[in-house]
């Protein structure tokens, strides 16, 4: 039976985001929270988190807001008079590692006292910048798995390729899709306008990823950007090309991720929703949660 893991992306960006993050994992299909630990909304969502335990969690290291360290810990990672991260900390090479590594300790210090663990998934060590290095350092001290999966390249001509997963992994069969690689056709338009058109889950339903071809003991995890928008989210928040195309899109991805045509999916394609840790390590924790509130999901 494959399986699906539906990971949700930015969670902790701001209260207001979060309302239609939460949204999805109370009346909605999402399994996994990737939580930034930088942001306006970061306490209060490992404090919801906390009471859901089915709920695997990542660290979404984007480093888009504000250190949690005092700016005159982390000088080299701010923008000069501002609180605020360089838009280039994750690439520059002028950044103390020192001070990176500090700041990294002290999100997840911050994550521990909150939430009574560290995230489930931290940052590959694959990229060499300091920012990176500190990032993997960390990410080893507290345990957490990176490089578990096979990404899922859309190729030009329809058929797609994987990328490589760490061999201690490599067995698990986990491969790894998110609407903005896989579905960028979806998302990224030529206007905004284009972009009303957009269908949250259409991608997935239609298989573009082709999990049909996977192994059926294959576990997809499937990224999605669910959430309201306030100022914050608006303007900011993601520094990158395309966030006037994913602040508009975040509302669409909690209606799609609440709704019945994916229900009617998951259930007509016998597919087993599960958490990220059920993926590595053989457990049922989601599936349990789906009996434990009488779920027509749940299929043990």
């Amino acid at each position: 039976m494959k399986k699906l893991i539906v990971r949700t992306d930015d969670v902790g960006y701001t209260e207001v985001h979060d309302i239609g993050v939460f949204e999805t994992y109370d009346r909605g299909y999402s399994t996994s929270a990737d939580v930034m630990l930088d942001s306006p909304g970061t306490v209060a969502a490992l404090k919801r988190l906390k009471n859901m335990p089915w709920v695997s969690i990542g660290w979404h290291a984007h480093f888009w807001n504000s250190p949690v360290l005092d700016t005159s810990e982390v000088k080299s990672m701010v923008i000069p008079g501002t609180n605020r991260f360089r838009l280039d900390v994750k690439t520059a090479m002028d950044v103390d590692y020192n001070e990176a590594l500090a700041e990294c300790r002290t999100q997840l210090k911050l994550c521990m006292d909150i939430l009574g663990k560290a995230p489930d998934v931290g940052g590959s060590d694959k990229e060499d910048t300091p920012f990176a290095r500190a990032v993997s350092v960390v990410t080893k001290e507290y345990g957490m798995v990176y490089d578990f999966g096979h990404r899922i390249k859309l190729n030009p001509d329809g058929t797609v390729s994987y990328g490589e997963a760490s061999p201690k992994w490599d067995s698990k069969h986990i491969y790894l899709a998110d609407n903005g690689a896989i579905g960028r056709e979806s998302i990224i338009k030529e206007t905004l306008r284009e972009l009303e058109d957009y269908d949250a889950v259409g991608w997935l339903l239609r298989d573009t990823h082709k999990l049909s071809e996977l192994p059926e003991d294959a576990a997809v995890m499937h990224g999605f950007h669910p959430g309201y928008v306030d100022y914050y989210v608006a303007r900011l928040g993601d520094p990158g090309p395309y966030m006037r195309y994913y602040t508009l899109s975040r509302t669409y991805d909690v209606e799609g991720l609440c709704s019945q045509r994916l229900h009617d999916w998951i259930k007509e394609n016998n597919i087993e929703l599960c958490n990220l840790r059920d993926a590595l390590y053989g457990t049922h924790e989601y599936q349990n949660h789906l009996r434990n509130i009488g779920s027509d999901l749940c299929v043990y």
